[in-house]
């Protein structure tokens, strides 16, 4: 009853869809590099200055440095992907849901070129990676478009709270399970807990800076994602009252507006985590999508 389970599979969808994956791949990559730098380096500097008291101050130098160097630098760099990948996906999502682009919320699109050059280099790695045909469930085809247009919004958002909160909950436990670790083998060294400032703390900040802000990050956005998803449901409500395609599109455009946002902000999940949840949580979302199908069915009389 609709085009999406189609247009979704076009190539040139699925051009744009490969550029949000190499865009997002990039913004990940600069993340690792944070997280490498204010984790294990950072762990070991403890370590360290435990082990040769006489470089406690300049491994304080060095926990100080990469504080800035993340702040100024890689965050920045960081968030200039993912802007560009949640780009690439909303062109992505206006073109198959038929929405109209919001050059006041997204910005400008992206140049055509910069599509096909990210599309290109994505398929060096395209191999380790879920599909991206198929994004949206295809039975959602069986649905007027309208109707069908909240149920992909739904699950966008279901989907991303999901794998968020699940993220943010590992990002926490590996900042306390570090830091229990290194505090343990200080005071096992008889460090002075004068010194544990020295020691322990300043070489471990940025760890526990950039860990505690990824914890926040993802949870916010969990709790955001919940938010529009209850949003979505009552979109979905006034559908299934008989509400008009016209209104209902211009609620969608709106609620597409709070998605975009989000995507610019949030800070991306590593790709391991993405597989390890997709394949945990595929069944439960194509099952949520049968139950919308049937309920649209039954209530409209498809």
């Amino acid at each position: 009853m609709n085009s999406i389970p189609n247009v979704q599979n076009d190539p040139a969808q699925l051009h744009k869809l490969a550029a949000q994956r190499q865009l997002y791949g990039t913004a990940k990559r600069i993340l690792a590099w944070q997280l490498i730098l204010t984790g294990p380096i950072a762990t070991l500097s403890a370590l360290f200055a435990i082990a040769y008291p006489e470089a406690r101050p300049f491994v304080a130098i060095w926990g100080a440095t990469i504080i800035l160097v993340d702040l100024f630098w890689l965050s920045e760099w960081q968030k200039q992907k993912r802007e560009q990948g949640a780009k690439a996906q909303e062109s992505f999502d206006c073109d198959v849901l038929n929405l109209p682009w919001n050059q006041l919320k997204a910005g400008s699109k992206l140049d055509p070129e910069l599509i096909k050059e990210q599309s290109d280099a994505y398929q060096a790695w395209a191999v380790r990676m879920p599909t991206l045909r198929d994004w949206y469930p295809i039975e959602f085809g069986q649905l007027p478009l309208h109707v069908a247009r909240i149920a992909c919004q739904r699950t966008n958002c279901w989907w991303d709270g999901k794998q968020r909160r699940h993220y943010g909950v590992v990002v926490l436990s590996a900042i306390v399970v570090v830091l229990m670790l290194v505090l343990a083998a200080a005071l096992f060294a008889s460090v002075s807990y004068r010194d544990l400032v020295v020691v322990v703390l300043i070489p471990l900040a940025p760890m526990i800076v950039t860990g505690t802000r990824q914890y926040r990050e993802h949870t916010q956005t969990a709790e955001r994602c919940d938010k529009l998803k209850e949003h979505a449901n009552s979109i979905w409500a006034q559908a299934m009252s008989g509400a008009s395609a016209g209104r209902l599109k211009k609620a969608c455009r709106e609620l597409q507006d709070e998605i975009c946002e989000g995507r610019k902000r949030s800070p991306p999940v590593f790709d391991w985590m993405f597989r390890r949840l997709r394949n945990r949580y595929e069944g439960q979302m194509s099952f949520g999508a049968g139950e919308l199908v049937a309920e649209a069915t039954a209530k409209l009389r498809l």
